[in-house]
Formats: structure tokens, C-alpha cells, sequence
């Protein structure tokens, strides 16, 4: 049976081939997050994000999975550049925690300062990968964002 990747990674557009610009997947972002605010509140919509991103992620890990954690971090930081979702960086990585930034995040990149961290998919997605490596439950939390003027996106993952 296919991975759920796989699945979606099926497209057969000849003519319009597989890229949509930014602009629509942002309002396909807000207009979800407005609506799932309305049903679940502000907070259960934060965690639906967040939780939706996890499951990429860990379905991603099984795909980019490598021994070495600097090969993984490799793998995925590539995947995240192919894929246009940003260009990863690893700002601090100790026993403690996991600092990853996020330029040019494609949910945030150059919007004027609305005041809050909206990237909860990333935080999600970037959470899922590091728990498919290392194969437990973790917490993690979006401690920069360009959406709240701070010039980049940054997740935190406490690893303890």
C-alpha cells in the first residue's frame, strides 16, 4: 500500500504542471485557519495545524530517514528547499533543544507585521520530523516569526 505521500504526489497537469503561486496557498491557509478558529476557537485550531504538520512530518521522516543525524537534517533540509517551503537552518542544536530557522517560510516570507506567529503547520511539520528520528514524543513552539516582525520563522523543539 502507498504512503500517503505518495498519494498526493500523484499529478497530471500537462498544462499547468505542479506549482501554485504563493498568494493561493496562503488564503487556502487563512481562510482554513479563520474557519477552523470559528469551529474549534483560536487555540484548537492552532493545534489542528500544528498536529496536521506532525503527521507530514513523520511521514516525511520515514521517506528522508537516515542514521545520521547530520545526513537527516541534510535530507530534510534539502527536501524543504525543492519543495519551496523555505530554506532551512540549524541555529542551535544541543541536548536541551533544537533550534531550526526557516527563511523565506513560505506561509510568512514578507508580509507586513501582523503581531502574531501564525506558522503552526511548521511547527508541526519540523516536530514530526525530529520525533521520527528519534522516535519519541516531543514538544515544540514557534519562537520567531516574520508574520510578528522578527525577521525570521524559527521552531524550538525542547528534546527533553
Amino acid at each position: 500500500m502507498e504512503n500517503v505521500l505518495e498519494q498526493i504526489s500523484k499529478v497530471k497537469r500537462d498544462k499547468l504542471g505542479t506549482d501554485i503561486p504563493i498568494v493561493i496557498f496562503r488564503a487556502l491557509r487563512h481562510f482554513t485557519s479563520i474557519y477552523a478558529s470559528d469551529l474549534l476557537g483560536e487555540k484548537g485550531a492552532n493545534i489542528l495545524f500544528v498536529n496536521a504538520g506532525r503527521t507530514l512530518g513523520k511521514e516525511l521522516g520515514k521517506v528522508l530517514y537516515d542514521q545520521d543525524i547530520n545526513r537527516y537534517l541534510s535530507n530534510v533540509s534539502d527536501f524543504v528547499k525543492k519543495e519551496k517551503i523555505g530554506i532551512i537552518n540549524v541555529a542551535e542544536f544541543s541536548d536541551e533543544k533544537l533550534v531550526i530557522q526557516l527563511d523565506e517560510c513560505i506561509t510568512c516570507a514578507g508580509m507586513d507585521n501582523i503581531g502574531k506567529r501564525i506558522c503552526f503547520f511548521e511547527v508541526g511539520l519540523v516536530l514530526g520530523i525530529v520525533e521520527y528520528y528519534l522516535g519519541k514524543k516531543l514538544s515544540a513552539f514557534e519562537s520567531r516569526c516574520n508574520a510578528n516582525g522578527e525577521g525570521v520563522c524559527e521552531v524550538t523543539v525542547i528534546l527533553k
